[in-house]
């Protein structure tokens, strides 16, 4: 009777979790309900926010139609930064997803740690993102508390506007830690191989795309605000593509160094041989081993192809393509700018 009570207990104990099981360390947050929740929808991701600009600025057109009050181009552009801002984070999400797959060969960590980072790339706590985003909405009302009666229209506009403050508050919280979480996987969970050096690349497109995603905002304002780029609204254009700039170079800093030092080892390594090489190649010439010379020789020369292999590696971790993408965000204001000068002075 014992050992069948035994038995009959051990058999009904639960299964323990497998210790190599992937448990989140943290709860999502209201962004990502929403992201996976547009993600479960059928179509493309982007489509539901594209619809609900559509929507929105048809309620506010109509609403200012009604009023009969005019409805400028212009004026669609602030209601479309807070569509335009959550897509982004939800597309940053997803881009850094990708950019993670491509990094695996270049991962030290175990399988679970590679799904901790998956989770920490793509997926904000619950508390820090809501904090913030009250902490923006609060700030956005404080900044357009107005007591006059508002109508229709303005109620909606200013919707549109805390919106968009929500936006920009976790939109910066996202991009400083998802660039944080770049910089510390290229410092301690990485495998830096100056011959094999692709995987290397991929984060650049994340630090790239995050840093057009700010410009493009720029480029809208320029084009559809009356400031355009002179005055103060100049020094700000500066201010915010310098920022953008730090956005893309400040992530990948580490790696630079990382792969300098690598170029430098490969090379002194190189020199090492070459030193060794040239030394054993005159003590045959001086013995009269010319056979033993030659194949010396052609020793010689590949270690010379190698050493202009290695010098031809680049050690910022970025595709030229990627620096012309960047590169074209930021002349885009100023070459908008400089069209609507054009246009403006010779077509009036």
């Amino acid at each position: 009777m014992k050992r069948r009570t035994v038995r009959t207990a051990t058999s009904r104990r639960p299964a323990e979790a497998s210790p190599s099981a992937f448990v989140p360390p943290y709860a999502p947050s209201w962004v990502d309900g929403l992201n996976g929740a547009i993600d479960r929808l059928p179509g493309p991701y982007w489509a539901p926010y594209l619809a609900a600009f559509l929507a929105y600025l048809g309620l506010v057109m109509l609403v200012a139609w009604r009023a009969e009050t005019p409805f400028p181009l212009e004026r669609a552009f602030p209601v479309s930064l807070p569509f335009y801002g959550f897509l982004l984070i939800h597309y940053l999400d997803r881009r850094a997803a990708s950019s993670l797959d491509a990094f695996r060969p270049a991962f030290t960590g175990t399988e679970v740690g590679f799904q901790e980072v998956r989770w920490r790339l793509t997926t904000l706590p619950t508390v820090p993102a809501l904090v913030i985003s009250l902490v923006s909405l609060l700030l956005s009302i404080g900044s357009s508390l107005n007591w006059n009666r508002a109508s229709p229209e303005q109620v909606l506009t200013t919707l549109a506007y805390y919106a968009t403050m929500v936006f920009a508050g976790l939109y910066a919280y996202h991009s400083v830690r998802q660039l944080r979480l770049v910089t510390s996987l290229y410092a301690g969970w990485s495998r830096v191989d100056i011959h094999d050096v692709a995987p290397l690349y991929s984060f650049s497109t994340l630090s790239a795309h995050t840093a057009i995603g700010m410009l493009l905002i720029l480029s809208g304002a320029v084009l559809f605000t009356a400031d355009k780029l002179t005055g103060g609204f100049a020094a700000g254009a500066v201010l915010f593509g310098a920022l953008a700039v730090l956005t893309f170079l400040l992530p990948l800093a580490g790696l630079h160094h990382r792969l300098a030092e690598e170029k430098d080892l490969a090379l002194a390594e190189n020199a090492r041989r070459w030193q060794a090489s040239t030394t054993e190649l005159y003590r045959r010439i001086d013995a009269g081993d010319w056979a033993g010379a030659d194949r010396l020789n052609a020793t010689l020369t590949a270690l010379e192809r190698g050493r202009n292999a290695v010098e031809r590696i680049p050690t910022w971790p970025w595709r030229p393509e990627t620096l012309r993408g960047l590169v074209a965000a930021l002349l885009l204001p100023v070459v908008i700018s400089l069209l609507q000068y054009v246009l403006k002075r010779y077509l009036g």
